[in-house]
């Protein structure tokens, strides 16, 4: 109900809310800086007297794996950056790999498909 009216400053900004998770996506050629982004969203959650977790907000820049770490945004400050980040399900790396994903798939099916064998090999029995 309260998330509705959470706008981002900088219409180039977006978010993307979905049940109590938000999503902040910011292009570089944006005016407002992620840290002001963030700062924004911290004011908001606190009018509405709402705690954010810290330890479960992440920040990951997504770039070319040839790019100087000089020229990527700065560290925000109580935010930790990550090279991959998990938001919904689908493991997201900073070089756009999507090779953790894959493997993940393929673990979950495995684990299933054993699983099936086992309920099958007692239902035989």
């Amino acid at each position: 109900m309260f998330a509705y009216d959470r706008k981002p400053l900088d219409i180039l900004n977006l978010l993307v809310k979905y049940v109590d998770d938000t999503t902040l996506l910011s292009p570089q050629n944006s005016k407002t800086s992620v840290e002001l982004e963030m700062a924004h969203i911290v004011n908001w959650a606190s009018e509405y007297k709402m705690t954010l977790n810290l330890l479960k907000t992440v920040n990951i820049v997504f770039h070319r794996p040839n790019v100087p770490h000089d020229l990527l945004s700065p560290i925000m400050h109580s935010v930790s950056r990550v090279a991959v980040a998990k938001l919904l399900g689908v493991h997201l790396r900073h070089d756009l790999n999507f090779s953790q994903q894959v493997k993940s798939v393929v673990a979950t099916c495995k684990q299933r498909l054993y699983l099936l064998a086992q309920l099958k090999n007692k239902v035989l029995v």
